[in-house]
């Protein structure tokens, strides 16, 4: 299998007509021309901030769903709930054994 030699990911908005466009500074920087083919991988919606201050990236989202036979939205959702525990001391006793 033929690797990417470059890669940059960055956020789109679609258009009233449905499509997308990247800017021609993007384009020059892959050496794109007009005719010129490229792979596009689509995930709709973004990282949540959350996500993005755990500095959780999409590629190891998708990593965990292919790994894990995951749906995205199940490994979102458990990235996410990481750590909500961590400050109920109830639950840290229980853990611990001391309650």
């Amino acid at each position: 299998m033929e690797s990417a030699k470059h890669k940059i990911e960055f956020e789109v908005e679609v258009d009233e007509h449905g499509r997308v466009q990247f800017s021609r500074e993007i384009a020059s920087e892959f050496h794109l021309h007009r005719g010129d083919k490229a792979t596009v991988r689509i995930v709709g919606g973004v990282l949540s901030k959350e996500l993005t201050a755990r500095n959780v990236t999409d590629e190891e989202i998708e990593t965990i769903s292919s790994v894990q036979y995951e749906d995205r939205e199940h490994v979102v959702r458990f990235l996410k709930s990481q750590g909500m525990l961590a400050s109920d001391s109830a639950f840290r006793k229980r853990i611990q054994g001391t309650a």
